[in-house]
């Protein structure tokens, strides 16, 4: 999902310095130097900043992935633009987001922070059920899950606490409603908006965002009580410049904040279906007001007005037997990528978060409707063949 970011900086003229513990991950084919180096050891990658900073003439860092802390601390460091430790710790940490946000009278689902599972049980007396469990620190759905009866919470807080880092998880109460993800750039404490797309969600019971639509199907009039909240969030979190990506839902009673990570949108969001449906690059752009280039917010402005799609596919949990037609699903006119993390003899096992989608199709089209009859043609051509 990184490679983007990594072609956009090449074509900017910059050299990368592409960091992953993973020392065959694919962005090192494209970067001028490639250090294999866990991204979430923020020390570690900030003893190599400093001895190497005049050497490779770092100029700026870029948090591609959800590692905004890590990236905080090198800018820190470095003396570089971002933003400080303690915010990118706090767009990091749920429970320290919430109870900002609650304190603030920011529209937020209330939450509470658990240690224990006798914790959860007279949280959940006071919220009643359903309710919903969230690790504290981690990403991409790890440790979410909904609960519904009394029954199930010890497990789903036990699981949760495995997915943080804290040793404890977040009691949350249950809303409904449609959801939103909403990309804004904030510059000396003002909002620059770069777009709000409509998420779409399956429960296997666990929280799994299946794609988006972007934009949104929302009236100007909803999508400006959004943006609002969203720059209260920011504003409240103490993000004043940079990347303030939000996770919205739009309940009776009005919008309500769930998450905001100081870094852009992952899920092909940023990276493809912006750039599809509006011409906007907000990769590009944050790259820029990271270098300190005042004219970023060129990258935020609306080129044109069309639709983008990207929707996950899930296989029946088992073992991949073959694959069948992925080259002709490639051709199908509007389908602009299909990345595929599966092989023949991987094993699909049952769906537990985001980060087990295995199959992902990014589409464009000039209307809405036609989206969806694409994605259906995707869907019956790559067939995937289970034992």
């Amino acid at each position: 999902m990184q490679v983007p970011a990594i072609k956009t900086a090449k074509s900017m003229g910059l050299q990368v310095i592409a960091v992953d513990q993973n020392p065959k991950a694919v962005g090192f084919d494209m970067a001028d130097v490639a250090l294999p180096i866990d991204i979430k050891d923020g020390e570690s990658i900030v003893k190599w900043a400093i001895a190497n900073k005049h050497a490779h003439s770092i100029a700026a860092v870029f948090a591609g992935a959800d590692v905004a802390v890590t990236a905080a601390l090198v800018s820190e460091k470095l003396g570089l633009p971002g933003i400080p430790v303690e915010v990118a710790i706090a767009s990091k940490n749920k429970a320290i987001m919430k109870k900002r946000w609650l304190a603030d009278v920011i529209p937020t689902p209330y939450s509470i922070e658990v240690a224990n599972g006798k914790e959860a049980e007279k949280v959940a007396e006071r919220f009643g059920y359903p309710l919903i469990v969230k690790a504290i620190d981690n990403s991409a759905s790890r440790g979410t899950v909904i609960v519904t009866e009394a029954g199930h919470l010890l497990n789903a807080v036990e699981n949760a606490k495995l997915a943080s880092t804290t040793g404890s998880c977040l009691i949350e109460e249950y809303v409904t409603g449609e959801e939103q993800s909403v990309e804004t750039v904030m510059h000396h404490g003002r909002q620059i908006r770069a777009g709000i797309v409509d998420r779409h969600f399956d429960f296997f019971p666990c929280c799994i965002e299946v794609g988006h639509t972007n934009p949104t199907k929302l009236p100007v009039d909803v999508q400006e009580e959004i943006y609002k909240v969203v720059e209260q969030a920011a504003l409240s979190l103490g993000i004043t410049w940079g990347p303030a990506k939000a996770d919205m839902i739009l309940t009776k009673k009005g919008p309500m904040i769930l998450e905001m990570p100081a870094r852009l949108s992952g899920g092909f969001h940023s990276q493809y279906t912006t750039p599809l449906a509006t011409g906007m690059n907000p990769i590009r752009a944050v790259m820029r007001q990271s270098l300190g280039d005042e004219g970023f917010m060129e990258d935020l402005a609306v080129k044109h007005h069309k639709f983008a799609m990207c929707h996950a596919i899930f296989p029946q949990p088992g073992k991949i037997k073959n694959i069948h037609g992925y080259a002709e699903a490639l051709k199908i006119k509007g389908v602009e990528q299909i990345f595929n993390f599966r092989n023949p003899g991987d094993e699909i096992i049952n769906y537990q978060n985001c980060a087990d989608r295995p199959c992902y199709v990014i589409v464009s089209a000039e209307n809405r409707a036609e989206l969806a009859a694409i994605f259906a043609r995707v869907k019956s051509t790559l067939i995937f063949e289970m034992e």
